[in-house]
C-alpha cells in the first residue's frame, strides 16, 4: 500500500482508497486525465483568489495615498499614521500576494 497525492486537497492518502478522506474527493472511477483536471482546476481557483485578493490589497494602499495626497494631514497626527499605516499595509499585502501567486504559477504536477 503507497501513498498517494489528492488532487484536490494535496494531501497524502493511500493509493487504495476510494476517496480521500480529508476533502472527500472521490478516487474511484477517475482517469488520471480527470485526476489532472481537477488539480489544474483547483490551481485555478487559488489563482483567482489571489488576483482578487492582491487587488483589494492594492485598492487599500491607493486609498491610503489618495487621502494623504487630497487631505493632506499634518504629520504625527492620528489621520496622517492611519493613512500611512494603511498605504503600507496595503502595499505589503499586495507584494505579499504577488509572490504567493509567482509559487503558485512555478509549481508544477
Amino acid at each position: 500500500m503507497a501513498l498517494a497525492e489528492c488532487p484536490s486537497c494535496r494531501k497524502r492518502v493511500s493509493s487504495k482508497a476510494k476517496e480521500c478522506p480529508h476533502c472527500q474527493f472521490v478516487f474511484a472511477g477517475q482517469s488520471e486525465q480527470d485526476l489532472e483536471r481537477e488539480f489544474v482546476r483547483i490551481q485555478q481557483e487559488k489563482r483567482d483568489k489571489l488576483v482578487s485578493r492582491s487587488m483589494l490589497a492594492l485598492l487599500l494602499a491607493i486609498a491610503g495615498f489618495v487621502y494623504l495626497f487630497l487631505q493632506q494631514p499634518l504629520p504625527e497626527t492620528w489621520q496622517y499614521n492611519v493613512a500611512i499605516g494603511v498605504l503600507i499595509v496595503g502595499l505589503l499585502w499586495f507584494v505579499i500576494n504577488r509572490v504567493q501567486l509567482l509559487f503558485i504559477k512555478r509549481k508544477r504536477r
